[in-house]
């Protein structure tokens, strides 16, 4: 077996990869709907910010694994590492050996690699830990529930917002005024929630970050539906997106709720996520809404409970830290 970099460039090299992350993920996740094809390969592709490298396990000439690490421009000592390897070549090394790949192909400025799986139960992520993870040097950080919402039959409650705030909901990007406010918040997501060992700082997102997610977004066939508070001044203090799916088969997915510390205890967060639910049913495309939170935050756990939000599958986030080795690999 060899170990290959992956161009981007060549559309050949990226169906292959597509078909053995669609095989991997659909064995360790049942019931997993993939992005399409064209849609896997934009992001792939897409930059705003990311530096991504693919790196592919060939047995003879053959695509049995794919490795992938990405950095972002704002946290450039972190690298996300994932790796696939088709069903059938499992349990014989070729996911450890792409772990090391991938690490060996970061930049040269990172110091720390991450990154997160998911299984139906939380006893099954522990095994993968145990028995993959460990043995290369990564720790569990922390770990998440993965909750889902049947959307078609949920009757959504009425959330008004609190006396002096408004809620509003933006279809595909909201205005060009108010994108810097709504970046500050997407820069808190990760940060101010509980995330364990992970150690997230605010990273901000500039007005063309905003317009270069969202266009990718939009070019992957997907509805983005933005929900917002303002308070009296017209300051945007609470934020959610919720990403439709082209396939009404696939899950929407919520990118992220949060509100401003000074302004928590108001009922916000649960505000701007009814009003994005609400816009979701009535654009009828998505039958089911996910997201994740942290475990141990109570706080936006109680507030999916409360709209009906079940389990479905449990996430772990791991992490190692060590400068990246310096292997290289044939192009």
């Amino acid at each position: 077996m060899r170990f290959r970099r992956l161009d981007l460039g060549d559309d050949a090299a990226l169906a292959e990869a597509y078909a053995v992350e669609c095989a991997a993920t659909a064995r360790a996740r049942p019931g997993w709907v993939p992005l399409g094809e064209a849609a896997r390969v934009a992001a792939w592709r897409a930059e705003g910010g990311w530096t991504r490298r693919l790196v592919g396990a060939v047995e003879a000439d053959r695509l049995v694994g794919l490795g992938a690490g990405q950095v972002a421009a704002d946290t450039p000592d972190t690298c996300w590492v994932a790796v696939s390897v088709l069903p059938e070549e499992q349990h014989h090394g070729v996911g450890s050996a792409l772990v090391r790949a991938v690490e060996a192909e970061a930049p040269a400025g990172v110091r720390r690699f991450v990154a997160s799986a998911y299984r139906p139960t939380a006893e099954a992520l522990d095994r993968l830990v145990q028995g993959f993870a460990t043995p290369l040097g990564y720790a569990q950080a922390t770990t998440e529930t993965v909750v889902e919402l049947d959307l078609h039959r949920s009757v959504l409650p009425t959330a008004p917002a609190a006396p002096g705030y408004t809620v509003a909901t933006f279809v595909d990007g909201v205005p060009d005024r108010l994108r810097a406010q709504v970046g500050e918040l997407m820069g808190l997501v990760d940060a101010e929630a509980p995330h364990g060992d992970l150690g997230w700082e605010p990273t901000p997102v500039s007005p063309e970050q905003y317009a270069a997610e969202v266009g990718l977004w939009r070019a992957q066939g997907r509805t983005v539906i933005e929900s917002l508070a303002q308070d009296g001044r017209g300051d945007v203090v609470a934020w959610t997106c919720l990403l439709v799916a082209a396939d009404q088969a696939r899950p929407a997915q919520v990118e992220g709720t949060v509100v401003r510390a000074e302004h928590r205890g108001r009922g916000l967060g649960r505000a701007v996520k009814v009003a994005s639910l609400r816009t979701a049913q009535a654009h009828g495309g998505a039958t089911r809404v996910r997201t994740s939170s942290d475990d141990a935050n109570v706080w936006m756990r109680s507030i999916n409970d409360g709209l009906g939000f079940v389990p479905v599958e449990s996430e772990v986030l791991l992490q190692t830290s060590g400068a990246s080795p310096a292997v290289v690999l044939p192009a």
